[in-house]
């Protein structure tokens, strides 16, 4: 019996392959949104590279009034689908290539993409696209995200000196900052000045 429940184990989640998919804690992703959190009801809230929609359920829990979320893995979007399949408020989770120029994103999307949202998340993804795109793009990404963002704009990566000042050159200030978390990263918060 012991030797059939090791197979399995080892099947299910062979080290290699799921330590290259998945670091980090699941909760670690929370640390620091506490004060956000508090501050979302009745707010609309735009979140790219949401996940499963965990942290966006969160947002629901604590009274925020829309999230539309994007996420490139399609399993990640589906979850994020049904998690949200009895939760009271507007939402959509759309599979979207982050990694592209900001025109296209709007232009892919112009179906669901409000002109501003209260809140935008960019949680977990810098880190990601600066190694997929030009730098440039990135920023020039990010500069069209804080355009359409009315009060906070909360990011979370281990690179956060990279994009602080294209953050406060869009008329930001930092409103809060985390305790850093080694493998998930630096949280701030930034509010419109």
């Amino acid at each position: 019996m012991k030797k059939i429940k090791r197979v399995v184990k080892r099947t299910m989640f062979p080290k290699d392959k799921f330590q290259k998919v998945y670091t980090g804690n699941v909760f670690d992703r929370f640390i620091g949104l506490e004060n956000i959190l508090a501050e979302c009801k009745g707010l609309s809230i735009l979140d790219i590279g949401a996940a499963e929609g965990l942290i966006d359920y969160e947002f629901a829990k604590n009274g925020c009034s829309l999230i539309h979320g994007f996420e490139r893995d399609p399993k990640r979007v589906n979850f994020a689908k049904l998690l949200f399949q009895e939760v009271p408020i507007e939402s959509q989770f759309r599979k979207a290539d982050l990694s592209i120029k900001f025109e296209k994103f709007n232009n892919k999307f112009k179906d669901i993409l409000l002109d501003n949202y209260d809140i935008t998340l960019y949680l977990g993804v810098y880190h990601h696209l600066i190694k997929q795109s030009k730098e440039e793009d990135v920023h020039e990404f990010i500069k069209c995200l804080l355009r359409k963002t009315k009060t906070y704009f909360v990011v979370r990566t281990n690179m956060i000196e990279s994009i602080e000042n294209i953050i406060l050159e869009e008329n930001f200030v930092v409103h809060y900052v985390a305790p850093p978390v080694k493998v998930v990263g630096q949280l701030k918060v930034y509010k419109r000045a």
